[in-house]
């Protein structure tokens, strides 16, 4: 089959290397056979690439990804999933060879659910991790009709779901964003209010108090600020003091760092602090995501659709940190 497999550890362009002949992967029970036909890159399989994790938890080859969309070829005869279904979901396979940078995949059957009538394969696929991660951040402050929302880095793939997400719930939402997206963040994606991190000051311009900040860039430590006392912090992306670390080391300093904001909530010496540790399972925002797509209360913003064969410069786009909304894979499977 064709796919995109990690060789080495590092560049896109030095490690990502495209196939034609790759091995098919052998469906085991209780998993579905999925002929591919999108998927999408997310910020966490660069990292993985450039070895950000422990070198213990990678497998050198492998092929990455784990947002799909596609076809059901094979399934378990008690499946709810039938051949010729269409299925989405997160298949987090990070610690096996066999991601969704491929023709096929082989999933397990409680990470998938239907796509819904009128959502196309490629808006499918990039719902997946980035979908639930921002579903997950939202849902403990749930019902957030009358509350304010801040979303640190709201014009990317888990940003502008978390937007729509807010609004579509009642919520007054402001997000931050470079200049050249905050006409995409209020207009199209329907904030209340564009913060230009270029240009403003996160405290003097992020006006009254928030209920809720969502970090999604690593701005936590200057956002205390500009929550209430009795608000909540939702960090899904690490300190920017973090970055440049690598492996055990890294995973060491997030943990450290999470234990101490946890503890000091947990004092009161801090507003609620959450660290966004994503659930794969569908019913963790995946199936509600769909149907609201499905239904046009929420938008997918492809920033672009490339192909197996484009999938390092992919990577290099996603790298540079600038994309509207999400970048997806388009796969010519069989």
């Amino acid at each position: 089959m064709k796919a995109v497999v990690l060789t080495a550890i590092g560049e896109a362009k030095k490690t990502l290397e495209y196939r034609t002949d790759h091995p098919k992967p052998t469906r085991k029970p209780g998993e579905v056979l999925i002929a591919v036909k999108a998927c999408s890159v997310n910020p966490a399989e660069c990292h993985f690439r450039n070895a950000k994790l422990p070198k213990a938890m990678i497998v050198i080859p492998q092929i990455l990804g784990c947002d799909v969309a596609g076809v059901v070829l094979e399934a378990d005869p008690t499946s709810q999933f039938k051949v010729g279904d269409r299925v989405v979901g997160c298949t987090g396979q990070v610690l096996e060879p066999w991601g969704t940078y491929a023709e096929l995949v082989s999933a397990r059957a409680d990470r998938l659910t239907h796509i819904p009538a009128g959502v196309t394969f490629e808006q499918a696929a990039a719902l997946p991790l980035a979908g639930m991660t921002a579903w997950q951040a939202l849902a403990p402050s749930m019902p957030l009709s009358g509350k304010r929302v801040l979303i640190l880095g709201g014009a990317g793939g888990v940003g502008h779901f978390a937007v729509q997400i807010a609004k579509s719930q009642g919520a007054y939402v402001a997000a931050t964003c470079s200049s050249r997206n905050t006409e995409f963040v209020t207009q199209v994606l329907g904030a209340d209010k564009a913060i230009d991190y270029t240009k403003e000051n996160l405290q003097e311009a992020a006006g009254q108090p928030y209920d809720l900040v969502v970090d999604l860039v690593g701005e936590e430590p200057s956002s205390w600020g500009v929550l209430r006392r009795d608000g909540r912090m939702a960090a899904v992306s690490f300190d920017n003091t973090m970055k440049g670390r690598t492996g055990m080391w890294l995973a060491v300093l997030i943990l450290t760092r999470v234990i101490r904001l946890k503890v000091m909530s947990a004092l009161g010496l801090l507003p609620k602090y959450d660290n966004v540790m994503q659930s794969m399972g569908p019913d963790q925002g995946l199936k509600q995501l769909a149907q609201m797509v499905a239904e046009g209360r929420v938008k997918v913003h492809v920033d672009r659709v490339m192909s197996l064969e484009q999938l390092p410069d992919a990577h290099e786009y996603v790298e540079q940190g600038r994309t509207r909304g999400k970048v997806v894979i388009k796969v010519d499977s069989p």
